[in-house]
């Protein structure tokens, strides 16, 4: 056989077959060998029961921690399947006579109702079998088997469960995020990039032209596309944080007056200034939001007068209002490092509603600031060369910071 026949008959066995990591390949086989060591330890223990371990369960837990995160491996899935294997199992055995037209026609019928009824479960195709197989030709006892398949069903969620749970920290029932970006206006509109992305009818669309059943629930599938895209977009843009952001900013501490905070926004025409302590770090933010804030309780003064109030210090060691940056400013701030990627920068400031990010190094201290008009110059200026030809550098290039 020659070595490029070789190499097509590897292709054709292994293209498209499904790869773990290494640590998924161990949590994988770990989580199979103690969810059927589970059953096989219980089982034996039901009083009057003479359960046993069904063959198909080793189908199952394949599934189910290999593939945890498949349409396949939920919960319902599991328990309707082997539910409709049984009753269909038991079915062909009263009904057609024949062993292996009792084998064929229970098989068909469950892959048929499981995709009817939603749980596709590709062991109950196996569990059918083994009921026709076991129980032809013999007296059925119906309870005791549902019983069996109840009691093994019953361990394979419950041990799942708590494998995922408990040992490996992660949800099961898996359930990907129902809306990965979600309106911050209350309107109906999505968020800016979700508008421009993937939406339910797409993916029917596109299941419907494949003709086909897609081992990937919607919202994950959504989830992968968005990702792929971001890396898409660092690939050929190729920025960081470090690389836009604006150096030179303006900051105000915890004890700055509001007076004084408030004319360093309008004298630099910014929106926001972040909050250091002493030795230049990090502790919050101080926005044009903030002093509004302190407004929404004023039903009779104007906005004028309301802000004069709120910036006029109180004389005396007391006061019932705010009078520095560190009472009314926001203590959680969203981040950046130099090194971010842009790409992740444009989720932050699209998904979380942000018009602005510091740049900070690990010790906190503020290095910078990246701000919207920052980022679409920085944008523009990298079309804009790209789309100059072959013959045109693009050159990275600082913009002023704008507020």
């Amino acid at each position: 056989m020659s070595a490029a026949l070789l190499r097509r008959l590897q292709h054709w066995l292994t293209d498209g077959a499904p790869s773990l990591s290494r640590p998924e390949r161990r949590r994988a086989s770990l989580g199979a060998l103690l969810s059927v060591a589970l059953s096989a330890l219980v089982l034996p223990l039901v009083p009057d029961a003479h359960a046993w371990l069904m063959a198909p369960i080793g189908a199952s837990v394949v599934i189910l921690f290999a593939l945890s995160h498949s349409p396949l491996a939920q919960p319902w899935p599991v328990f309707g399947s082997y539910v409709v294997a049984t009753l269909t199992g038991l079915a062909c055995v009263a009904w057609i006579p024949h062993a292996g037209w009792a084998s064929a026609v229970s098989v068909g019928l469950t892959v048929w109702l499981m995709a009817r009824l939603h749980c596709l479960h590709p062991p109950g195709g196996a569990l059918a079998l083994l009921i026709v197989h076991e129980h032809h030709g013999h007296a059925v006892d119906v309870v005791h088997t549902l019983e069996m398949v109840a009691l093994n069903v019953g361990l394979l969620l419950l041990g799942a469960v708590i494998i995922h749970r408990l040992l490996w920290r992660r949800p099961y029932p898996y359930r990907a995020a129902a809306e990965a970006h979600l309106p911050r206006h209350q309107t109906r509109d999505a968020s800016p990039l979700a508008r421009g992305g993937l939406d339910h009818a797409d993916l029917s669309h596109a299941v419907k032209q494949l003709d086909s059943f897609v081992d990937v629930q919607e919202n994950e599938l959504i989830e992968l596309y968005n990702l792929a895209v971001s890396h898409a977009f660092e690939r050929h843009v190729g920025l960081s944080c470090g690389d836009i952001m604006s150096r030179d900013v303006v900051t105000v501490e915890f004890a700055t007056e509001l007076e004084e905070a408030w004319q360093m926004l309008r004298r630099h025409k910014v929106k926001a200034l972040p909050v250091v302590d002493k030795f230049q770090r990090l502790i919050g933010i101080l926005t044009v939001a903030d002093f509004l804030r302190q407004m929404d309780d004023t039903r009779t003064a104007g906005l004028a007068a309301s802000l004069q109030g709120l910036l006029r210090r109180t004389p005396g060691p007391n006061s019932d209002k705010a009078e520095v940056v560190g009472q009314i400013m926001s203590a959680k701030v969203i981040t950046a490092t130099p090194d971010t990627p842009v790409a992740t920068l444009v989720q932050q400031l699209s998904d979380q509603g942000l018009h602005r990010v510091p740049i900070i190094d690990a010790r906190r201290q503020v290095l910078g600031m990246v701000t919207q008009s920052d980022l679409i110059a920085a944008l523009y200026k990298h079309i804009a060369l790209s789309a100059g030809g072959p013959g045109t550098t693009a050159t990275r290039t600082v913009p002023p910071h704008v507020g």
